[in-house]
């Protein structure tokens, strides 16, 4: 039987999670701007009649990055609100029903705040 999760080693988890996050937002955002529409606009390529130009790609793969940055911003917030709750009494409990959340969802999932029941309920909401 695995040792109980303490708060410490949940706090380690969630600080790992934030800087693999970072990091990966600092990646998009350089790629972000490796992409210049600008130049890819420029390009002689393919034509409107040949399913769209370069620029069109371009555009394109910087809005996806753009989400996803966006996306992962939003996650950071998330993080936070775990390392938040990491200072509470309840911090192993369900933020919907107050059950425990378990050490294994935690450790797999350090910033969830939904047991597997009220996760999997959750479009009853």
């Amino acid at each position: 039987m695995a040792s109980p999760l303490t708060v410490a080693q949940h706090r380690s988890n969630l600080d790992k999670l934030r800087a693999e996050t970072e990091a990966a937002i600092g990646i998009l955002r350089a790629t972000y701007e490796e992409l210049d529409p600008e130049e890819a606009a420029s390009d002689v390529g393919a034509g409107e009649d040949e399913g769209g130009s370069e620029g069109d790609l371009t555009r394109f793969e910087r809005d996806r990055i753009r989400a996803r940055i966006l996306e992962d911003e939003a996650f950071l917030e998330v993080i936070d609100a775990a390392t938040a709750r990491s200072h509470e009494r309840g911090w192993k409990n369900c933020s919907k029903c107050g059950e425990p959340i378990g050490d294994a969802r935690l450790e797999a999932l350090p910033a969830t705040e939904l047991c597997v029941t009220c996760k999997a309920n959750r479009s009853n909401w």
